[in-house]
């Protein structure tokens, strides 16, 4: 890769966890919405938020989350810094049982290898929220975000530190 080339990639990542921005999210998902649909293959979203952050020690704690999920996920996976205490995750090829199954996976992890945050004696407690469509029933790009915002917004309102799941709704094409 040249130097250019390098100095242009480096353009759609977040300088602290290294996954992509919020910004590149958008055309990713568009590229793995269409090759979902001519494929006929699942595709999930998943919202990962850090519960009860601490304003001091969100880049230390997002640092922290972004090193588990890099041991946690695909090499297919897309990885997004999707606000200050937020990481996406959008997953190729993963129906909802495999969404919740690698959802439940990360809260695992967490659990057993998160160091606490200064003020707390638990783990980084995370509110996530996932949503899936199957290839032959597809809503556009922006109702697969509403959708996992929405499933987000539910784990927080329930208490946080768990998962929600959320199906996409409707079949409007993009």
């Amino acid at each position: 890769m040249t130097e250019q080339q390098q100095r242009t990639y480096k353009v759609y990542l977040d300088p602290i966890t290294g996954f992509y921005d919020r910004r590149t999210l958008w055309s990713r998902l568009a590229e793995e919405v269409a090759r979902a649909r001519r494929y006929r293959y699942h595709l999930s979203l998943m919202l990962i938020s850090i519960d009860l952050c601490d304003p001091a020690e969100v880049e230390e704690q997002v640092l922290q989350l972004s090193g588990l999920l890099k041991q946690s996920t695909r090499a297919v996976d897309i990885l997004v810094r999707y606000s200050k205490d937020a990481l996406a995750l959008l997953l190729p090829c993963t129906d909802e049982t495999g969404a919740v199954e690698l959802a439940q996976r990360i809260q695992h992890m967490i659990r057993n290898v998160a160091e606490p945050a200064s003020d707390r004696s638990d783990p980084l407690p995370v509110s996530i929220g996932v949503t899936s469509s199957p290839g032959e029933d597809w809503g556009n790009k922006i109702a697969l975000v509403e959708q996992v915002e929405a499933a987000l917004r539910q784990a927080r309102r329930e208490g946080g530190n768990h998962v929600v799941v959320v199906p996409v709704k409707g079949g409007v094409p993009e």
